[in-house]
């Protein structure tokens, strides 16, 4: 073997290491390789065909990561939306369907792989690459999977309370890509999420409740030091209404848990809701708030 051989032999094997053990035909003629040597390694099953173009070394698995990897280089895109905020770290597990963004006509490739591609070209500025794959930058990530109904408004709270991204960085990322595809209700979203979400998800209750036709509740009760929410004082049932998380601070959480002690000593029986719940499940919520209220009316006639 030529020592020329010898050191394309290496660089390959470094690149597919650091790549999952996933190339584009592209990257192998980058690594020195010819297509006579592309076509041995698949004649000799050293390399297995993913889609065209695309191929995976026989002497690495196909874990998610490679995937990830085979779907972007087969449809030469952007992942985005849930795959994107898997591969920022972002969301602990990816999603079963991969998201990504094209802008070439192309053709699903042949393979066991659930792939969303969305035709569409995003400016530069709004796309990075991770671990030498191009995928939408963190701000326009959360925002596109906030509105993606697997991971929702719950996401993009989290990952303000973790800080993982901010509302300046959320705004400029809407700014800069109006014009996409579900960014009307990421706009919508982060109204919620920069106003006083709160208030907002007080609202929200106070309708269910009127929807329900549910009576007799108290805004605002005065108990031991503290007030409720909502109350019921003659059955002792009490509902705490809360909005985005990542607007609550220690010294707030804290006073919670002092109230919710004092509340159980006291006989009370108590309920949580955040804005996500009351948005996302309002029917659960409500009808959890009348088993409670009826539970206790059927324990006082008893």
């Amino acid at each position: 073997m030529r020592l020329t051989d010898m050191g394309d032999f290496g660089e390959i094997a470094a690149f597919l290491a650091a790549h999952d053990g996933v190339v584009g035909v592209g990257q192998a003629h980058a690594c020195g390789l010819s297509d006579g040597d592309i076509r041995g390694r698949l004649k000799r099953g050293e390399w297995l065909a993913l889609a065209r173009g695309v191929y995976r070394s026989a002497a690495h698995p196909l874990t998610e990561a490679a995937m990830v990897r085979a779907a972007v280089l087969s449809y030469r895109g952007v992942a985005d939306r849930t795959t994107a905020a898997w591969w920022h770290g972002m969301l602990r597990d990816l999603p079963l369907r991969i998201t990504l963004s094209t802008p070439h006509r192309r053709t699903a490739p042949d393979w066991p792989i659930d792939v969303l591609a969305t035709r569409r070209r995003y400016q530069h500025e709004s796309v990075t690459d991770v671990l030498d794959l191009p995928v939408t930058r963190k701000p326009l990530t959360a925002l596109m999977a906030a509105v993606d109904p697997p991971s929702g408004a719950a996401f993009l709270d989290r990952m303000l309370q973790k800080r993982t991204v901010t509302l300046d960085g959320l705004y400029r990322a809407i700014d800069d890509n109006a014009g996409l595809q579900g960014m009307v209700a990421a706009r919508r979203l982060l109204a919620v999420a920069a106003s006083d979400s709160e208030s907002d998800a007080e609202r929200l209750f106070t309708r269910l409740l009127d929807d329900w036709s549910v009576v007799g509740w108290v805004q605002q009760y005065p108990v031991g030091g503290w007030r409720l929410d909502f109350a019921w004082p003659e059955l002792k049932v009490g509902v705490e209404i809360s909005g985005w998380a990542f607007h609550r601070d220690t010294k707030r959480h804290g006073n919670d848990l002092a109230k919710a002690n004092w509340l159980q000593r006291n006989g009370w029986s108590e309920l949580q809701y955040n804005w996500h719940m009351l948005n996302d499940t309002p029917a659960q919520c409500i009808q959890e708030v009348i088993d409670r209220l009826t539970a206790r009316s059927a324990a006082a006639d008893w």
